[in-house]
């Protein structure tokens, strides 16, 4: 049946200071209300989406926002409404933030999130607070004498706190979780991701990444992607128009697309380009990250064309 519900478009503003989240309590007597929430509101008639939450910041915070960066869109179906939220990361601003309409305020960290209660439609924004700028893939075994090599390199190379993509496609299937928990114990601060083939193990890591290929076999499998924990996060790999589509339809957090430049492993390939990448990154529902010749150099051009972050191997770990 057709969605006949009215729907609300409401800006809604993830405020970033010091590693640190800005929530905001919101009254009992409105909609979803006696709980916490990120602050935000309708967008008027003819009314931008950046615009828009710049305005509501300064009535609800009194800040001034200087920049912001699309986090993603969410669409939630209440019984007499439907909301779509789109969600902007701020952390330039100047004004001290605080309830200007009487409503307190606090700064959390954002794995602290999940200890308040907030709106329904809200679960994904906190996931999409813990995403990373940057986002490391690993060295495949193939590229070491021996798994213990392979180990020894990524304890030693990765930085501190990342998010580290553990893919490594030769390594047999079954030898995969031994390694991924030695690297768990030698690194304990890392956020490891791991092949979607692998979730059925329920390892204790930060979320799961599924290859392009593994998009069409998931879409027919899930109406929504299996979380054992509400925090784990779901990455694509992601191409094209179809397979962004695909994707959002799963409800991933974060999409990587390219690839954007030549690669070292791939340098006849030009790559798509960066307009190409910023048409493509505008279709997602969810943030995307820049793939292909990526570093922390290329950083701010990623987020000048519609990209959260960047995406690599050799850019990241050398």
């Amino acid at each position: 049946m057709p969605n006949t519900q009215p729907q609300l478009n409401v800006a809604v503003g993830l405020i970033v200071r010091n590693g640190q989240v800005l929530i905001a309590w919101r009254d009992s007597s409105k909609h979803q209300g006696g709980r916490y929430e990120f602050s935000g509101g309708k967008v008027d008639a003819g009314e931008s989406v950046p615009t828009a939450l710049a305005r509501e910041l300064a009535e609800e915070l009194a800040i001034q926002v200087q920049t912001c960066r699309f986090v993603r869109r969410l669409h939630y179906r209440y019984p007499e409404k439907t909301v779509c939220l789109h969600v902007y990361r701020v952390d330039q601003f100047s004004g001290e933030p605080h309830g200007a309409e009487g409503q307190p305020v606090k700064w959390v960290a954002p794995a602290e999130l999940w200890q308040y209660q907030f709106p329904d439609a809200n679960r994904p924004i906190l996931r999409a607070a813990q995403l990373p700028d940057l986002y490391t893939i690993s060295h495949d075994v193939s590229a070491f004498d021996s798994p213990e090599q392979w180990l020894d390199y990524h304890t030693q190379t990765v930085a501190p706190n990342a998010w580290l993509y553990v893919r490594v496609p030769t390594l047999a299937p079954d030898a995969q979780p031994a390694l991924i928990q030695q690297l768990q114990q030698q690194r304990p601060d890392l956020k490891l991701v791991i092949s979607a083939a692998l979730y059925a193990l329920n390892l204790p890591v930060a979320g799961c990444h599924l290859r392009h290929a593994d998009l069409a076999t998931y879409t027919a499998a899930y109406t929504e992607l299996p979380r054992y924990d509400e925090r784990q996060l779901w990455f694509a790999s992601v191409h094209d128009a179809a397979s962004i589509q695909a994707a959002d339809e799963l409800g991933v957090d974060a999409m990587l697309l390219g690839a954007v430049l030549p690669t070292a492993s791939h340098p006849e390939q030009t790559g798509i380009g960066w307009a190409a990448f910023a048409q493509l990154a505008s279709l997602a529902d969810c943030p995307v990250y820049a793939l292909g010749g990526q570093s922390a150099a290329t950083l701010a051009t990623a987020q000048q064309y519609a990209g959260y972050g960047v995406a690599g191997i050799r850019g990241m770990l050398g």
